[in-house]
């Protein structure tokens, strides 16, 4: 779907829902026709005839309609954020874990193939220059091994969660 039928459809989404909220508020602000409207016509009482209240005090009370929309709106935006945010937070930090691991394994792979050419160097004096480039392959393929395993148990435990 294109963007302009998108914003269309959202348009006319969104202004549907307005109307409907205009509409059920009116409702919900209305007097209840089917209470008695015969006998408030001809008996007039004074606690049926209310005072209507100043601009000032409907201005406030609109104020305070708006701050309260606000706050609801402010923490349900905070619910929809956590509920769509965290398992995209915990899908993006597991891929993350799993790509760099699978980095360190391709190096380890490298420096593998490079003890397996020098294991003759092993059996070498440990004082010869080929012994000790062996013994550093070795060691760093071992922290590269460790990096990559590592790297693969946390993101499965942090898939788990």
């Amino acid at each position: 779907m294109d963007r302009v039928r998108l914003g269309r459809a959202l348009g006319y989404g969104a202004r549907h829902a307005t109307k409907t909220l205009i509409s059920a508020v009116d409702a919900a602000t209305a007097p209840n026709p089917s209470a008695g409207t015969s006998q408030r016509a001809t008996q007039p009482t004074p606690a049926n005839t209310t005072p209507q209240p100043s601009p000032i005090a409907q201005v406030a009370e609109a104020y305070r309609t708006v701050a309260e929309v606000k706050k609801n709106a402010r923490t349900h935006a905070r619910g929809l954020g956590q509920s769509v945010l965290t398992p995209v937070k915990r899908f993006s930090s597991v891929l993350w874990l799993e790509v760099t691991g699978t980095f360190f394994a391709l190096f380890a792979l490298f420096l593998a193939q490079g003890v397996w050419r020098l294991r003759n160097s092993f059996k070498a004096s440990p004082i010869t220059p080929e012994a000790h480039k062996a013994y550093f392959y070795l060691a760093v393929f071992l922290v590269f091994a460790y990096f990559s395993v590592s790297s693969f148990v946390r993101a499965s435990r942090r898939q788990r969660r």
